[in-house]
């Protein structure tokens, strides 16, 4: 049996995926951040948290813009 989707419930469906894929991240990188001198760092690259989660709120808006542009065509 094959579901079809409207094309509203795919969208929709494709923006859910997207939030949760970001909100793992953020996660992901909260649990694995450490600290040094009062300041949480990302990796080995001297990124703080702080600018991290900025950076993967920029990436999430703009797959969110994408995901709702690529509908309305």
């Amino acid at each position: 049996m094959t579901v079809t989707f409207t094309p509203e419930q795919d969208q929709y469906l494709q923006l859910s995926q997207t939030r949760a894929y970001y909100q793992g991240l953020r996660e992901g990188v909260e649990r694995f951040a450490w600290w040094r001198d009062g300041t949480q760092y990302v990796g080995t690259t001297g990124s703080t948290l702080k600018n991290v989660l900025h950076d993967i709120d920029n990436f999430e808006a703009d797959d969110l813009a994408r995901c709702s542009r690529s509908k309305q065509i």
